[in-house]
């Protein structure tokens, strides 16, 4: 396979771009990102700054401060045939959005980010029997943004004050409970205490352009075909997520005393589903064959031709499932496995030969002391990220799924008077994907994440001028 990529500005050279939808965007911020993708049980902090986790809206009960985040991103990529590479890069508006308190068990977000971005431009010889080497050309533009709105809350937030206040008006003796059943019972209203509920609402808007040439070698015996269709997309979707954790703050010695921990240990827990709803679209397409005279096309048939033709896209159910660690206000720790049906993805009225993904990832963020002040204070407030991922692939070519992974790292730097309201996050990812076996291409990707996030106290109302 040979392949020729565009020249122009756009948002991916990626040729797996025209399958789908396009390629998917990243559902994460930056501070996300440089943990490798992994969002499904990451619990920001209530304190200084909050981070908006998009991915799981269940997270934005714990939004207790004015929150913005703008990001952008920079990917150089290689790409490689069996005979040929090219090198190009892209730079894209990452995600805008807003977050903010609502009472004290709630928070809401609302914000704009891609969805999905296509255009590849990429060329096939394949020698036919009797016919010789015939191009197979295709090419693709434009993509889906989303812009959403959510709100998370923690309804039972107060069960475990609630719990440990009535049982401690009560004597030992007279409880009626043996200390297994009380932690038993304990236990159950932190998990309950610390449950949070919530969903986005996802405007999805954008158009799609794909077309494909067959040319032939001779114009004589054979006309060149040509097909192009044009989507727009314009409906709404929407996705939930829950959250809780179990906080360890003491430990048991030796002798059977309780020893609190300097630092408190707590597990956190979460799950996401997005709905596979239809999506309201139109189309406009057409075919036609054509030969080629002096290096000008004449039409020779119109095969069809359709204009704002109704249709819908079906896309894909997918739920997630994370995993925790947190240890004081220093590591946290998170982990992800997420199963996409692309197997039950429809495009138009094409039948699906997508396969079902699996996504795994895990990161962690490290920070030396969060709320260190005076000199060389800066450095021990920075925040160290790391993680990795892993895509199984769900689209399949001459029987080869385009599989993926990546590696990050970044930083985030505090600013601002006290650095403690805001940020800027830099990450940097490699991956790959795909391969050169069986005529493919394979990317080999750079990607540099920029971020900002601005938190404070708005809209107070001072009792002194």
């Amino acid at each position: 396979m040979g392949f020729v990529l565009k020249q122009n500005a756009q948002n991916t050279f990626s040729p797996y771009s025209r399958y789908a939808i396009g390629e998917l965007a990243q559902p994460t911020f930056a501070h996300n990102t440089a943990m490798g993708g992994a969002f499904v049980a990451l619990k920001q902090d209530s304190t200084m700054p909050n981070f908006i986790n998009v991915g799981n809206p269940a997270s934005y009960a714990l939004i207790r401060l004015a929150t913005l985040e703008l990001g952008i991103n920079t990917t150089f990529s290689e790409f490689k045939g069996q005979t040929a590479s090219s090198f190009e890069k892209t730079a894209n508006f990452a995600y805008g959005a807003l977050g903010f308190p609502i009472g004290r068990k709630g928070g809401a977000s609302f914000g704009i980010m891609p969805y999905t971005y296509v255009g590849s431009n990429t060329a096939n010889t394949i020698e036919e029997p009797g016919i010789g080497e015939v191009d197979y050309q295709y090419q693709g533009s434009g993509g889906l943004n989303k812009i959403y709105l959510g709100y998370g809350v923690m309804p039972f937030n107060q069960r475990l004050i609630k719990f440990r206040r009535k049982h401690l008006q009560i004597h030992d003796s007279l409880k009626g409970l043996s200390h297994s059943k009380y932690k038993l019972r304990e236990t159950f209203a932190k998990l309950l205490s610390d449950f949070a509920i919530g969903a986005n609402g996802n405007l999805i808007k954008g158009n799609i352009m794909n077309s494909a040439r067959v040319v032939y070698p001779d114009n004589s015996l054979y006309y060149n075909s040509f097909r192009d269709r044009i989507f727009s997309v314009s409906d709404v979707t929407a996705n939930f997520g829950l959250q809780t954790g179990l906080t360890i703050d003491s430990v048991k010695t030796s002798t059977g005393k309780k020893r609190a921990l300097n630092e408190k240990v707590k597990f956190t827990f979460g799950y996401t589903f997005n709905l596979s709803n239809a999506l309201n679209t139109y189309y406009t397409a057409m075919a036609y064959n054509y030969r080629v005279s002096n290096g000008t096309e004449f039409i020779v048939d119109t095969v069809y031709y359709k204009v704002d033709e109704p249709a819908s896209v079906t896309l894909p159910f997918e739920q997630g499932f994370g995993i925790g660690f947190k240890k004081g206000e220093k590591l946290n720790i998170v982990a992800d496995y997420a199963i996409t049906n692309w197997q039950n993805f429809q495009y138009l009225d094409n039948v699906s030969t997508l396969k079902q993904n699996h996504r795994f990832a895990i990161g962690a963020y490290f920070v030396p002391e969060k709320y260190a002040v005076g000199s060389g204070s800066f450095f021990r407030r920075v925040n160290y990220r790391m993680g990795a991922n892993y895509h199984t692939g769900y689209v399949d070519v001459n029987g080869t799924l385009i599989n993926s992974y990546s590696f990050s790292a970044g930083l985030g730097l505090p600013v601002g008077v006290g650095r403690l309201s805001s940020m800027v996050h830099l990450g940097a990812t490699y991956g790959k994907m795909g391969t050169t076996a069986n005529g493919l291409i394979m990317e080999n990707f750079w990607r540099l994440n920029i971020g900002f996030t601005f938190s404070d106290k708005w809209f107070q109302k001072y009792r002194y001028d």
